[in-house]
This record gives C-alpha cells, structure tokens and sequence, in this order.
C-alpha cells in the first residue's frame, strides 16, 4: 500500500500534491460530504472559465502512445461527470522541458522523491478590494523510477507494480481540476493506491460517487446524471486497497458469502434491484444462473458502500469452474448512459463441486 506522505506516516509515499500560493493567504482545507477542496477567503479554488488546457509532453508520452490515449481518457472522464461543467483540454508540450511558474499546464515523466506521481498547484489567493482567488497552473510529473502499465487494471495484483497508469492520471487529474484527498472512504481521490480502483466489467477508470459530487460542488451546471456502477474493491481502514472477498470453492446445496461495492454516480438518490448470479464466463448478464435478487437497494448522490451477501448454490449445477457476480438495476428499471458498468464480476473464480 502506498500513499501521501505528508498526510500519514506510511513510509512510502506514492501520490503527492504539492500548493504554491501567489500572494500571502494560506489556504484552508474544507471539508464536507466527504470531498475536499481549498477555499481562499471562505470562497472555492477553482479554474477561472471552468477549464483548463492541459499540455502533455511529448517526449515524455508521445502523440499516438497508449500512454497519450490513457491520459486523453482519463481528462474525458472527468469531462463526463454531468451536472459539472468543467473540462479539461488537451494540448502537446513539445520542446522537452518542464517548469512551475511558466503560465502552461504540463504533463511529463521525472523523478519526485518516492512518489507515484505529485500534482504540483499554483493559485491565486489575496485581498485586495475584494478577494482575488483562482487556481492559475497545475504540473503533473509522473515518477519514471516506477514501473507503469497502461493494460487494464489487474485483480491478480491489485495493489502494486506495475502500476496501472490510467488510475492514476484520474486521480491526479482530481488534483488538477481542484480537489483534495479523501481518506475516509473510497473515492478516486484516496491518496492510496489504488484509490478505488476500476468500475464494472470493463475495469473503467470513472470518477467514484465522492469524487463527482466534489466536481458538482465547483463547477455546477444545470446536466444531470443517473447511472450505478459496481465494483471489485472495498475499503480497508483509511484506504481502499483490497478487493472484494468471494470463496474459491463451494459444494453442491452450500451456502456461501460473497461482498459486493456500488457506487451511485448520480446527482440523485437511486433505487435498483441487484441479482446475484453464477456465469460459466466473467461477464455478468441476466441470461446467467440467477441466485438471488436484492429488491429496492438505494443510494444518494454521492455514495459508495460495500456489502456482504449469502448465497444458495444450486444442486442441479454441474461441477465445474464459475463465476460469481452481481448485476445492478436488474431487471434494467433506469435509463443508464452506461450499462456495461452495472455488471461486476467476483475477481477470482469459484469451483462448484
């Protein structure tokens, strides 16, 4: 497990934020619905516009890399939170140097001090007739001592290297759009990694239920969003490093325990049902063995919970290897942008015998 290092005594610290002010007022974090962010004068920190043009170095992650599609992606999910307005925009840093203070949001590779990545702030922050506040750049360096991958996330070493590069450009993309860490529950701004990890079946890098709400709250606009999202992580302690637990065996007739995470990433309260099934592959649907149903399991906006759930294995099943899932809204009741994050897969299989 690593993380920040200024805000928890773990030895080996992996993501890190670094603040600059321009004038003389600190800053104060504030706290509230879990998300975090600065304020300047009892008002937000935020990008004058609601965006930011983030430079990507090309000699650091080249045009056409799948290290500069991970990046695009990562900016797109963040542009994709509704009732936020907020964008980033992608441009190329092209002549291979990198600076603080030089008035360009860039994003490249060096070495920081133990890091995984440090997401380095400059804000404007003073009185003057009035207060004078907004975020002016944001750095990115990503720690070339590590190794990174930009496969999908892996459930057979969820929590170390070769880091998965997507998890975290979001999270330090959270960082650059003006959100703090969030330790208290799982959110893709917990400063340890995995953060929280991927959603769904597709192992998608999408901003959690926190993390939305906390860009709703600065950048507010009149969209909106319904969509559930399942997820093989839960949280451990003050981190969320682990994944979630299933049995690699069962018989006939048993019973056997299973935990399962969602995350409302709407701007409302959500009610759905939930299936639970036995698959032959690791895609979840409902032409699969049904175990059981919970009916009417809700959410507020904002919210992530994992849970435990008893479930009777068949005596009909024929003896062999399987999956155990579970399938949000289902039978299908809400009209989801995204259905495909509805459908999480335990990470490891179970042998029915």
């Amino acid at each position: 497990m690593r993380t920040l290092q200024s805000f928890t005594p773990e030895p080996r610290p992996v993501l890190r934020v670094v603040a600059l002010v321009l004038a003389f007022v600190l800053f104060t974090p504030v706290l509230a619905s879990a998300y975090s962010w600065r304020t300047c004068g009892g008002g937000k920190q935020t990008w004058s516009g609601s965006r930011a043009n983030m430079y990507i170095s090309t000699t650091s992650f080249p045009p056409g890399s799948s290290w500069d599609y991970r990046l695009q992606y990562s900016m797109w999910y963040w542009n994709n939170v509704k009732a936020s307005g907020f964008n980033f925009y992608v441009g190329r840093d092209t002549d291979g140097t990198h600076r603080l203070g030089n008035g360009k949001n860039e994003i490249y590779l060096e070495g920081n001090n133990g890091a995984l990545a440090v997401t380095y702030t400059r804000y404007r922050c003073y009185w003057l007739f009035g207060w004078h506040r907004g975020i002016k750049e944001t750095d990115i360096g990503y720690n070339v001592n590590y190794s990174w991958s930009t496969a999908s996330y892996s459930y057979s070493n969820p929590t170390g290297s070769p880091y998965n590069f997507q998890g975290v450009s979001l999270h330090e993309l959270g960082h650059s759009l003006g959100l703090l860490h969030e330790n208290r529950w799982m959110a893709t701004m917990n400063s340890y990694y995995p953060n929280s990890g991927p959603l769904g079946y597709s192992k998608e890098w999408d901003p959690y239920a926190d993390d939305r709400q906390g860009a709703r709250y600065l950048y507010p606009d009149s969209t909106s969003e319904v969509d559930v999202a399942g997820s093989p992580l839960r949280r451990t302690g003050s981190g969320t490093s682990n994944l979630v637990s299933s049995p690699l065996s069962a018989a006939r007739g048993s019973s056997v325990a299973i935990q399962f995470t969602f995350s409302n990433l709407s701007n409302s309260l959500q009610s759905f049902n939930i299936g639970f099934y036995l698959s032959t592959n690791s895609y979840i649907s409902p032409w699969d063995t049904l175990l059981a149903r919970n009916w009417g399991a809700w959410g507020n906006a904002g919210f992530t919970g994992t849970f435990n759930r008893t479930l009777n294995i068949p005596t009909w099943i024929a003896p062999g290897t399987y999956y155990l899932g579970f399938l949000l809204d289902d039978p299908a009741a809400l009209t989801e942008p995204n259905e495909t994050n509805n459908s999480q897969p335990m990470p490891r299989t179970i042998v029915i015998y």
